[in-house]
Protein backbone atom coordinates (compact mmCIF):
# COMPACT_ATOMS: atom_id res chain seq x y z
CA UNK A 1 0.00 0.00 0.00
CA UNK A 2 1.15 3.54 -0.77
CA UNK A 3 0.18 6.67 1.17
CA UNK A 4 0.40 10.00 -0.63
CA UNK A 5 0.43 13.06 1.61
CA UNK A 6 -0.03 16.69 0.60
CA UNK A 7 0.91 19.27 3.24
CA UNK A 8 0.11 22.95 3.04
CA UNK A 9 -0.17 26.00 5.29
CA UNK A 10 -3.17 28.24 4.57
CA UNK A 11 -4.83 31.17 6.31
CA UNK A 12 -7.09 29.53 8.92
CA UNK A 13 -10.09 31.55 7.77
CA UNK A 14 -9.86 29.92 4.30
CA UNK A 15 -10.00 26.30 5.48
CA UNK A 16 -13.75 25.83 4.92
CA UNK A 17 -13.55 27.43 1.49
CA UNK A 18 -10.68 25.14 0.45
CA UNK A 19 -12.41 22.02 1.77
CA UNK A 20 -15.59 22.98 -0.06
CA UNK A 21 -13.73 23.48 -3.35
CA UNK A 22 -11.90 20.18 -2.83
CA UNK A 23 -15.26 18.44 -2.46
CA UNK A 24 -16.41 19.96 -5.76
CA UNK A 25 -13.27 19.48 -7.86
CA UNK A 26 -11.02 16.71 -6.57
CA UNK A 27 -13.23 14.44 -4.49
CA UNK A 28 -15.33 13.22 -7.45
CA UNK A 29 -12.13 12.10 -9.17
CA UNK A 30 -10.92 10.37 -6.01
CA UNK A 31 -14.26 8.57 -5.71
CA UNK A 32 -13.84 7.13 -9.22
CA UNK A 33 -10.15 6.26 -8.89
CA UNK A 34 -9.45 2.54 -8.93
CA UNK A 35 -7.07 1.50 -6.23
CA UNK A 36 -7.84 4.35 -3.81
CA UNK A 37 -8.67 2.64 -0.52
CA UNK A 38 -9.33 5.67 1.65
CA UNK A 39 -8.78 9.40 1.76
CA UNK A 40 -8.53 11.89 4.62
CA UNK A 41 -8.50 15.69 4.63
CA UNK A 42 -7.02 16.80 7.97
CA UNK A 43 -7.05 20.40 9.20
CA UNK A 44 -5.80 22.38 12.17
CA UNK A 45 -8.23 25.30 12.33
CA UNK A 46 -5.96 27.23 14.69
CA UNK A 47 -2.72 27.12 12.70
CA UNK A 48 -4.07 26.64 9.16
CA UNK A 49 -2.05 23.46 8.61
CA UNK A 50 -3.68 20.96 6.26
CA UNK A 51 -2.73 17.37 5.47
CA UNK A 52 -4.43 15.44 2.71
CA UNK A 53 -3.76 11.70 2.79
CA UNK A 54 -4.69 9.13 0.17
CA UNK A 55 -4.19 5.40 0.74
CA UNK A 56 -3.59 3.55 -2.54
CA UNK A 57 -3.38 -0.18 -3.30
CA UNK A 58 -0.05 0.30 -5.06
CA UNK A 59 2.27 2.79 -6.72
CA UNK A 60 0.83 1.64 -10.05
CA UNK A 61 -2.72 2.50 -8.92
CA UNK A 62 -1.57 5.96 -7.88
CA UNK A 63 0.25 6.51 -11.16
CA UNK A 64 -2.78 5.33 -13.17
CA UNK A 65 -4.93 8.00 -11.46
CA UNK A 66 -2.47 10.84 -12.07
CA UNK A 67 -3.62 11.90 -15.58
CA UNK A 68 -7.07 12.85 -14.23
CA UNK A 69 -6.18 13.58 -10.62
CA UNK A 70 -3.28 15.99 -11.09
CA UNK A 71 -5.05 18.56 -13.34
CA UNK A 72 -7.93 18.79 -10.84
CA UNK A 73 -5.54 19.08 -7.90
CA UNK A 74 -3.53 21.79 -9.67
CA UNK A 75 -6.71 23.75 -10.49
CA UNK A 76 -7.80 23.58 -6.86
CA UNK A 77 -4.55 24.95 -5.49
CA UNK A 78 -4.09 27.56 -8.22
CA UNK A 79 -7.41 29.08 -7.10
CA UNK A 80 -5.88 29.67 -3.68
CA UNK A 81 -2.30 30.41 -4.77
CA UNK A 82 -1.01 27.71 -2.44
CA UNK A 83 1.50 25.00 -3.28
CA UNK A 84 1.29 21.85 -1.17
CA UNK A 85 4.33 19.66 -0.75
CA UNK A 86 3.72 16.09 -1.92
CA UNK A 87 5.26 12.96 -0.47
CA UNK A 88 4.55 9.27 -0.96
CA UNK A 89 5.39 6.44 1.40
CA UNK A 90 5.09 2.68 1.32
CA UNK A 91 3.11 1.30 4.26
CA UNK A 92 5.51 -1.07 6.01
CA UNK A 93 3.11 -2.19 8.76
CA UNK A 94 -0.49 -1.67 9.83
CA UNK A 95 -2.77 -2.79 12.65
CA UNK A 96 -6.16 -2.64 10.90
CA UNK A 97 -7.04 -3.22 7.29
CA UNK A 98 -8.52 -0.09 5.70
CA UNK A 99 -12.03 -0.61 4.38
Amino acid sequence: MIVRIASVQVPPERIDEIVSRYRETVRPIHQQSEGLRNHYFLVDRHSGQMRIMGFWDSQEALEAAMPTLEPARERLWSEFQETPTLEAYEVADQIYELQ
